[in-house]
């Protein structure tokens, strides 16, 4: 599951990056690919780690997903960005490595400063 949570991650990231940075208003539309990855990861959740968290947590999970399922109804960029951004993405880094938060650090880091002039 390590690496469906860190692929997912990644394209959440990814997403947000390119509808920010190309000021693409199709953030609903180009989600819709992931949502079957939001609904392994929740499941996942709900089945295996549940027990480890407080009752309020999978509360909030819930009405992050509720919040996924209003966005697609009703086709709001904004909720579906802050639901996946802001919701599931602080899920999925319950899941993550300080490793691999540093490997990715190095990564950018070591490219920006090999970048320098």
């Amino acid at each position: 599951m390590e690496e469906t949570i860190q692929a997912l991650y990644e394209e959440i990231n990814f997403l947000g990056f390119h509808a920010t940075y190309h000021r693409d208003n199709n953030y609903v539309e180009n989600s819709k690919s992931m949502i079957p990855k939001v609904q392994e990861f929740v499941l996942w959740f709900l089945k295996e780690q549940q027990a480890l968290f407080e009752p309020e947590v999978t509360e909030n999970l819930i009405d992050v997903l509720k919040d996924i399922e209003t966005a697609l109804k009703q086709y709001d960029n904004v909720l579906m960005m802050d639901a996946l951004e802001q919701g599931i993405s602080g899920y999925l880094e319950l899941f993550l490595s300080e490793e691999y938060f540093k490997e990715k650090e190095n990564a950018y880091v070591g490219q920006a400063e090999r970048q320098k002039p």
